[in-house]
């Protein structure tokens, strides 16, 4: 008789931050996909999709050409040149996959196990994830209210800071909205280069805005100590598709790519083009519908939150809307209310850490219209969070 194998899962996987929706149960998690009464404020989804009469050949299909590539990363010197005023040449830059995969190819590349990472101590739980799943150990740097969402990076002056190996932040920052001033990112790179750590910055959401915020590689010595990442379908209004670029310290973005090698597939000849003529389009129709959807999905939203007693918080920089609850409510308590009263779907603050107490995330990629149903729907109901009573 052959015995069944039983073997437990790597402790690693029992480390691993939370789902944004755990606050959900297992079931009803599972069901969330199948309600076709949800309205669901909480998930990221991009607005753009392919023409449907866009179908790639088998040959399109096949990695772009290193003489193509090349041609699409001059195109993006030039992007950066024009709109951060850094330059680069090719070897600062690398195209690869969409950016949570490069997060943990970063982590692959750089982080053995035992090593620190600073993650934001409010943040998307990727870079945890990322660092944890090589071994790594994170470091929470602290990003809450009582700073107005700045990021707290004195613990890059401590002993920690001596021995981690990589700093992640996330500029504009998801879920608030804050982003780094050029003081900031001048500082924060005079102190990764005394303590030799390498930062990475997240800047999926900088075309969002019509002002774009600044780079770390604007900064005097950014190109020497960081790397940036960029998404081509957020950055220039593409169609949702796994690729992305990273721009920096050209040794960093070597041992980037040397880990990409190990699982991440080439960037097919089909994308090439329409990267190629959005960069140099910017700001195209692409870009401009989503800011236009951002900013009536937030007109609309205006109605909702003064139902709920919310007060918006943070800054109107990235796809979401980040809100005060009144007096600081639990978070959990009060997302599981609006999901099981009225179907609504949101994320509560502390998905994001424990920071997050007190606050929610909307999604302004959900169409207006679906806030105007979330809306008639909380009107419908009688004192749902004790705060308003329908006269």
């Amino acid at each position: 008789m052959i015995k069944r194998v039983i073997i437990d899962k790597a402790n690693r996987l029992y480390q691993m931050p939370l789902d944004i929706l755990s606050f959900l149960p297992s079931g009803e998690r599972k069901l969330v996909l199948r309600h076709a009464d949800l309205v669901d404020l909480a998930s990221f989804r991009w607005p753009l999709d392919f023409p449907a009469d866009h179908v790639p050949t088998v040959e399109n299909m096949h990695p772009a050409s290193g003489e193509r590539l090349n041609n699409l990363k001059e195109e993006i010197i030039s992007w950066m040149a024009a709109h951060h005023q850094v330059k680069l040449n090719t070897n600062e830059v690398l195209v690869g996959p969409g950016i949570s995969a490069m997060v943990f190819a970063s982590s692959l590349a750089y982080i053995d196990h035992g090593d620190l990472a600073f993650v934001p101590n409010l943040g998307v739980p990727l870079y945890r994830r990322a660092v944890i799943a090589c071994g790594g150990d994170t470091v929470g740097y602290g990003i809450s209210a009582r700073n107005d969402w700045q990021p707290d990076f004195s613990k890059l002056g401590t002993r920690l800071g001596r021995v981690a190996r990589v700093l992640y932040i996330n500029s504009p920052h998801n879920p608030t909205g804050s982003e780094l001033s050029d003081k900031q990112l001048s500082s924060l790179v005079w102190t990764a280069s005394r303590e030799n750590l390498l930062v990475i910055n997240d800047a999926a959401y900088q075309s969002i805005p019509s002002r774009l915020p600044v780079s770390l590689l604007s900064a005097e010595g950014g190109k020497r100590v960081g790397v940036e990442l960029y998404s081509f379908s957020y950055s220039f209004g593409l169609p949702a598709m796994p690729f992305g670029f990273a721009v920096g310290n050209r040794e960093a973005l070597a041992g980037l790519k040397g880990a990409l090698s190990l699982f991440a597939a080439p960037m097919p000849d089909y994308f090439v083009e329409p990267a190629i003529r959005a960069i140099r389009q910017y700001p195209g129709t692409g870009i401009k519908k989503v800011r236009s959807l951002v900013q009536s999905s937030a007109a609309e939203a205006t109605h909702l939150l003064s139902e709920l007693a919310l007060e918006t918080s943070g800054a109107a920089t990235v796809p979401f809307l980040w809100t005060r609850i009144a007096r600081r409510r639990p978070a959990t308590n009060i997302a599981r209310l609006l999901y099981r009263r009225s179907r609504v779907l949101v994320v509560p603050g502390t998905s994001f850490g424990e920071n997050g107490q007190g606050f929610l995330r909307f999604s302004l990629t959900a169409e207006p219209a679906l806030y105007s149903e979330a809306t008639g729907r909380i009107k419908r109901r009688i004192k749902l969070l004790g705060e308003r009573e329908e006269k």
